[in-house]
Parts: structure tokens; sequence; C-alpha cells
């Protein structure tokens, strides 16, 4: 049977991704507590960001991640519900809140890194045997949406044809 989404072209590139996104996203979920991480998928960058730059305001994390802020919350209320990080006061500036990790999450992350060698490996296979220039084009793709949005691309492409 064909695919209907295949079917529709180009115009669908939003759809497949999500499609490809979301297969990753539950293949991770369900792998992740068989080598012992409890972070849904979707939260470790934030994890690692975390770990990475010591302990950031949501804001400022949202813009590590290059993730709306609203989602960073989102995802900040999964991990502290699992008591991986935590808000507290900023000792700099008392009025502003950081979010930190717990020694739960730096315990955490050792698992984390561990499993993000065998993704690595898994993702670099589905690639294919060019898995780097894939990988370039996806991210070629990234880098130029955020120098031209895509609402732009639309309105522009309207404009040059007419459609």
């Amino acid at each position: 049977m064909n695919d209907f989404i295949h079917q529709q072209g180009p115009a669908f590139l939003a759809h497949l991704l999500r499609r490809l996104a979301d297969e990753l996203v539950q293949g991770a979920k369900d792998w992740y507590p068989s080598v012992g991480v409890d972070a849904p998928p979707r939260t470790i960058s934030t994890l690692l960001a975390l770990d990475e730059h010591g302990p950031l305001g949501v804001t400022e994390l949202a813009g590590v991640l290059r993730q709306s802020h609203s989602l960073v919350i989102v995802w900040i209320r999964e991990l502290t519900r699992l008591s991986l990080v935590r808000s507290k006061s900023d000792p700099a500036d008392g009025r502003r809140t950081v979010i930190v990790l717990t020694p739960k999450g730096r315990k955490e992350l050792v698992n984390i890194r561990a499993a993000l060698t065998t993704m690595a490996g898994a993702s670099a296979e589905l690639l294919g045997p060019d898995s780097e220039a894939a990988l370039a084009v996806l991210w070629a793709i990234e880098r130029s949406l955020r120098e031209k949005p895509f609402i732009e691309r639309l309105r522009q492409h309207e404009a040059d044809h007419g459609d």
C-alpha cells in the first residue's frame, strides 16, 4: 500500500520529519530504562546543558537548546518531578531563579553519557554509509531556517510564483 503522506510530496516535509522524530524518540524512550536512564528522551539535552554550563535560568537554557521557553518549562517540570533538577535562587541575584542538577541528576548523567555512545552508533547506522554527509545536510537545513525562517520562504515563493 502506498503511503498517503509520501504521495503528497515536499509540501509534507514537516510531517515526514515529525514521523521520524517521533519514531526515534519512542525507540529511545523504550530503550533508555534498560540502560538505567530514567529521564525522558526529549529532556536529555537539558541535563547535558546544565552539566556543561552550570546553573541556568529558563531563558538561558532555552537559548542554549534553541527551543521555546514554554517547551523548556515543560521539560524542567518533568525533570523536577523525577528529582533530577531543582530550582534555586541565583546567588548573584536573589530575584532570579536558576535550574541546577541534583545529586540524582548527576548520577543520571553517567548512564546518559554511556547510552549516548550507543545512540550515536545506531543513529550513524540509520543514516547510512555516508552518515556524516547526511547529518551535515540536516544541519544545513536547520542553519538555513535560522537565517531565513520558513514563513519568509513561503511568502517569497508565493510572491515569485503567484501560488
